[in-house]
């Protein structure tokens, strides 16, 4: 005890009796065998009294004592830190339940020296305000061995993780980079890798400690997802390739729910559920990964992450990743509240970013694409939707440029690019830039017809322009050099957007460079999707599986009016007359919203392309019948 404190090794044999206390049942505890930490766990089975399996146990006046030293330690002027203690990562509880300063559960916590301790530790049970069920409920696995063989089932082969993690790291990650930190996953990935040669992950008939529990099998499913999305930017054939992730993406939400995901959250399955919503995305079902999304983000703010204070005891590595991933969820928000015109559920300030973030005029990719979504998410604010379109357009393009402008120089100007990665992330963010631009300013192509218009409205209407036509130009360089853009659906639903604009806003579609760009960017897609007929149905085997139903209906309609207007020597105003009432028929029956409806002369292009890219998949009005 001499170069020991006293306190310090009355702290570590603390830690240690909670160690215990997590990983044996009281029956386990009351005998001293050893307990799997599951409930039922495998003992009390055998003994076959597995109804007396718990882990609620009455706690001792020393072990009270010490967690009332814990509460007083933190600062009554931070009531989250006290009615967070348990948020800790090493902390044995399984229970914590996030909760605001104001809720009853954290002014309990918070005067937990002044009433019973037992009643502030489990005041979130009493209220209703926590889960309890210990094993997913929604599956047949009910026994320690039963989740075990099925786990076996779907965990990853060496050749699976060896052949499609690669395509991940090099092609999915530095675009969406996801996974929080992705050099500590890497590490993990070892480990993994290592245990599977060894055998660890192969016996169905003997349990594994270190695999079985709720974390690892979390690690697996993100592992997983990680590989559905590395099999989409992979080098195979279109239809092995789909059938490739969506069997690895399968086999993600079965290890999920193993995990108990929607029970017991963690870092890992947020991450995970981030990437299988992107993977969801990239195969076209954006409106899936919309809902998907929404589940990620209330289990996200269930463990407190949309807040820096509830993060305030945790070890300042997790704290880091812990807001690294929070601002992963913010890109994914604010990109599809973009696309859709929806509004954002994510709140940006729970987080404070250090002076030197707003300041340094050096930040890379990913720091650029971060200012660019907490812009585009006070872009979709409700409560910045009454200020005047013309003036919040304009005060949002003046940040999105001094965002830009404050990038690395490659990022900023392409002269500058010397790697083919800086070459790609460039053109990335070009293109990203472009769209938030170009929603920026679509009030100003409201009216299909030149009107009179305020200098204002000039403005915004050459900065669409330039949007539009950078948009196509960026994806026409980033095709020719990678896979990245035919594969991403962001990438997919901007250009086609812009495009789309391009061929029916008066400014654009009879200018000679618009037009070039527009049959350029159809010769792309016709070229990776040669099997779509002239009705735009998909036939089998084609490359068209990134492609979304609703994509292939705006290249089939672009194509269409592209034809239209070669064959006619029709004025502007003629060409635009015989072309929206025409096209619409290709889509099928069923709504097509209020174009077929509406004189063509005063169809706004925007309300024009919300016909084509956002066709309603359900009749709801037949919603009163069963049959």
């Amino acid at each position: 005890m001499s170069a020991v404190s006293q306190d310090e090794a009355d702290r570590v044999l603390h830690l240690k009796s909670r160690e215990r206390e997590a990983h044996a049942c009281y029956p386990c505890r009351k005998r001293k065998v050893k307990c799997d930490g599951v409930q039922p766990c495998r003992t009390c089975q055998k003994r076959k009294h597995p109804e007396i399996c718990t882990y609620v146990l009455p706690h001792s006046r020393r072990r009270s004592a010490s967690r009332h030293s814990v509460a007083r330690s933190a600062s009554p002027r931070s009531p989250a830190v006290a009615s967070n203690q348990q948020a800790r990562p090493d902390d044995s509880s399984k229970n914590y339940v996030y909760s605001g300063d104001n809720s009853v559960a954290s002014i309990l916590r918070m005067r937990a020296s002044d009433i019973n301790e037992s009643v502030a530790r489990e005041v979130g049970s009493v209220l209703g305000l926590q889960n309890t069920f210990s094993n997913y409920t929604f599956m047949n696995s009910k026994t320690p061995l039963e989740r075990w063989q099925s786990l076996l089932t779907v965990m990853p082969q060496r050749s699976e993780v060896l052949k499609f993690f690669h395509f991940y790291r090099v092609t999915a990650y530095p675009f969406n980079p996801i996974l929080a930190d992705i050099d500590r996953f890497e590490s993990d990935l070892c480990t993994y890798l290592n245990a599977h040669a060894s055998g660890e992950l192969r016996d169905p008939e003997n349990i594994t400690d270190r695999w079985a529990t709720d974390k690892s099998i979390g690690h697996v499913s993100l592992l997983l997802a990680t590989l559905a999305a590395g099999a989409h930017y992979s080098d195979i054939g279109c239809s092995e390739r789909f059938e490739l992730s969506t069997d690895f993406a399968r086999r993600s939400f079965h290890a999920l729910r193993l995990a108990n995901f929607l029970f017991r959250p963690s870092l890992d399955i947020i991450q995970a559920l981030l990437i299988l919503g992107n993977t969801l995305q990239n195969m076209g079902q954006s409106d899936a990964a919309w809902a998907l999304l929404g589940t990620t983000i209330r289990l996200a703010q269930t463990m407190g992450l949309h807040t820096e204070r509830s993060t305030v005891h945790w070890p300042e590595h997790v704290r880091t990743k812990a807001r690294n991933l929070w601002s992963t969820i913010i890109w994914q928000d604010s990109l599809l509240c973009l696309c859709y015109d929806r509004p954002p559920i994510v709140s940006v300030t729970g987080w404070s970013f250090a002076n030197s973030f707003f300041e340094r005029q050096d930040l890379s990719f990913a720091e650029v694409m971060h200012l660019l979504c907490r812009i585009g998410l006070d872009i979709m604010r409700p409560e910045n939707l009454s200020t005047a379109e013309s003036d919040r357009a304009l005060e949002g393009l003046q940040r999105l440029d001094y965002a830009h402008q404050r990038g690395l120089p490659y990022l900023r100007s392409r002269e500058n690019c010397t790697t083919m990665q800086q070459h790609l992330e460039h053109l990335a963010l070009r293109m990203h830039t472009s769209f938030c631009i170009s929603v920026l300013c679509r009030p100003a192509m409201k009216q299909s017809t030149p009107q009179p218009f305020l200098h204002q409205t000039g403005i915004l209407r050459d900065r669409a322009k330039g949007s539009l036509i950078d948009a196509s130009k960026a994806f026409l360089d980033f095709q020719a050099l990678s896979t990245v853009p035919l594969r991403s659906w962001s990438m997919v639903h901007t250009v086609l957007s812009s495009t789309l604009l391009l061929c029916i806003w008066e400014e654009t579609r009879n200018d000679p460079e618009c037009c070039n760009l527009q049959q350029k960017v159809i010769d792309v897609f016709s070229s990776s999707n040669s099997r779509i007929n002239d009705d735009g149905a998909s036939l089998p085997e084609s490359d068209s599986q990134w492609l979304s139903d609703r994509h292939i209906r705006a290249l089939v309609t672009l194509r269409s009016a592209l034809e239209r207007e070669q064959e006619t020597s029709a004025t502007g105003t003629e060409n635009w007359t015989g072309m929206a009432p025409n096209m619409l028929p290709q889509f099928g029956p069923g709504p097509v919203g209020p174009v077929d409806m509406t004189n063509p002369f005063d169809v706004s292009p925007v309300t024009y392309l919300d016909s084509i890219m956002n066709l309603p998949m359900f009749d709801y009005t037949q919603e009163n019948g069963f049959l």
